[in-house]
């Protein structure tokens, strides 16, 4: 704290430097005065447009009007460059402590962000006052809110700045997991008045003609229904103080745990730095893989391509799978009482996000998990009688299983947040039930999911085929076996979503008749993908 109170010292007499050699005060007494006149202009400012916001602006609007205000000093903040901040910290002069690059930068990042706090102050904090004065906790949510949303902004964008992707790479991945997210609120805030209406009916009418004619009637009130959620600021979740604060609370989690993905460069000379998690795995994987040279081969080729990752690293820890299911969460849970329902909906959801971390994972290390490395050695496998095809997929299992631990963890653990969030203690405590539920489920689909690759090696390599194929994928009848592979999988979550739908519209099952569903799909689940997991002893 004393180093940061140094430099916010220094920083602000470097800025007053021009001013102090027309002052006829002392540099102290200066910089004190600016400080004061700084309070005071920004205080002034806040409670002359409080007092008068009553009359002159709704109460949304001054919302938003004091949020920005006490936001909008940190887009500077967000936007000054490396270079700036090396050569403001003298971080090239620091490097040379023995302490490793990574390490030195981190620091600085944590003591910049501080310094800016500081300096900033007059400006953020009565903008801040004034939202949790005029609006109590609810104000006090959207400030929480919106400083941890800058700090994981911050995080971000030192991330992008150290790594070997493009900014054009994770614009993208940003862009289209933010059109999931809003696709699945749509989607279910257009379902989920029709599905209100539609129970009212069956409570009214049961299942009749009469049924037909109410609902028919109905049609243009769920249409107003459908807007209303749409366009509704002041009565939906967006201003749930709970639901802000754990919104806030994941952002924080996610800036902690993407603060060690922040590099210093991504330059040769600090090529060998690899994330932590990645660390982990192979540290834990050493021992193991003296018995499995096909594990070693593999935990080589991690620890070259983790060092340049095509990819941001957050977006294998929420994949657009996490993010579809948030969105329609938003909508769907505050209307959710029954807690079996939100057993069931957990367990489905965690399923989902879980398999789709997992997909991210192998697209990202193709080499290893779609066996592209093992398809450049077909020679080698040939001239070994027989091939060691059960090593081979045991070596991928045990990697996939260990590199996605993390990932998983993170993406359930931020999807059980918004539970809390939305539902409370009570909804998160069911939540929290159906993941230790679906929690064996995790090596079955990492099996299921490197199934498909491994068959058609497999294939190609009794084959005795010369053609030059640098994949699997390249295999002409790879779709044929992926769809035969993956048939009951899909045919089950085709069942399970159309049947849970029409028990919901048609009031099917009520209470602990859900229970039972959710004991049916997990035992459906669990032998869908033991059977897909058993394909190593056929080979």
């Amino acid at each position: 704290m004393k180093l940061v109170w140094l430099l916010y010292q220094q920083r602000q007499r470097s800025s007053l430097e021009p001013l102090q050699r027309k002052s006829p005060f002392s540099p102290k007494m200066t910089m004190f005065l600016v400080e004061v006149a700084k309070w005071l202009v920004s205080s002034a400012v806040v409670v002359a447009f409080c007092a008068r916001s009553s009359t002159l602006f709704r109460p949304s609007m001054v919302m938003g009007a004091l949020f920005f205000m006490s936001v909008s000093p940190f887009i500077g903040v967000l936007l000054e460059s490396k270079e700036a901040l090396q050569r403001q910290y003298h971080y090239h002069y620091v490097r040379l402590s023995g302490v490793r690059d990574d390490e030195v930068w981190q620091r600085l990042l944590k003591i910049h962000y501080a310094v800016s706090l500081l300096r900033l102050l007059p400006i953020w904090l009565p903008p801040s006052i004034g939202l949790m004065m005029m609006f109590g906790i609810t104000g006090a949510s959207f400030v929480w809110f919106g400083h941890t949303m800058l700090l994981l902004l911050y995080v971000t964008s030192h991330i992008v700045r150290g790594s070997t992707f493009r900014a054009i790479g994770a614009f993208s991945a940003f862009f289209f997991r933010m059109a999931s997210f809003a696709i699945g609120y749509v989607v279910l805030a257009a379902i989920v008045p029709l599905l209100q209406l539609s129970r009212q009916a069956v409570r009214m009418y049961g299942l009749s003609l009469s049924y037909l004619v109410y609902m028919d009637g109905y049609v243009a009130h769920w249409q107003q229904l459908f807007y209303e959620r749409m366009t509704s600021w002041r009565e939906g979740w967006l201003f749930s103080s709970t639901t802000l604060s754990f919104i806030g609370a994941g952002f924080a989690l996610l800036a902690l745990i993407c603060f060690s993905f922040t590099r210093a460069s991504h330059s040769d000379k600090t090529a060998y730095m690899l994330y932590s998690w990645h660390q982990r795995v192979i540290e834990s994987l050493k021992i193991r893989s003296t018995n499995n040279a096909i594990l070693y081969k593999d935990l080589c080729l991690l620890t070259r391509q983790a060092r340049e990752l095509t990819k941001p690293p957050w977006s294998l820890f929420l994949p657009g799978e996490w993010f579809l299911v948030a969105g329609a969460n938003l909508a769907l849970l505050p209307i959710v009482h029954n807690g079996s329902i939100i057993l069931f909906l957990f367990m489905f959801e965690m399923y989902i996000v879980m398999t789709g971390t997992l997909r991210a994972i192998t697209d990202v290390f193709r080499d290893i998990f779609q066996f592209e490395s093992e398809m450049e050695r077909l020679t080698v496998f040939r001239l070994l009688s027989p091939p060691p095809l059960v090593p081979l997929i045991e070596a991928k299992w045990t990697l996939l299983e260990r590199l996605g631990v993390y990932p998983c963890m993170t993406a359930v653990g931020l999807l059980l947040l918004e539970y809390i969030g939305l539902l409370g203690m009570r909804g998160g405590l069911w939540a929290a039930m159906g993941a230790v539920v679906m929690m064996p489920v995790y090596s079955l689909v990492v099996k299921r999911i490197l199934r498909t690759d491994y068959e058609v090696f497999c294939l190609v390599l009794a084959s005795g085929e010369q053609a030059a194929l640098t994949s699997p994928r390249d295999y002409a009848g790879y779709m044929v076996i992926a769809a035969g592979n993956h048939s009951f999988h899909r045919l089950l979550i085709y069942i399970t979503v159309f049947s849970s739908l029409l028990s919901a519209f048609f009031m099917l099952l009520k209470g602990w008749s859900w229970a039972c569903y959710s004991v049916l799909f997990v035992l459906m689940l669990y032998l869908v993908l033991w059977n897909s997991s058993q394909y190593a002893r056929r080979t």
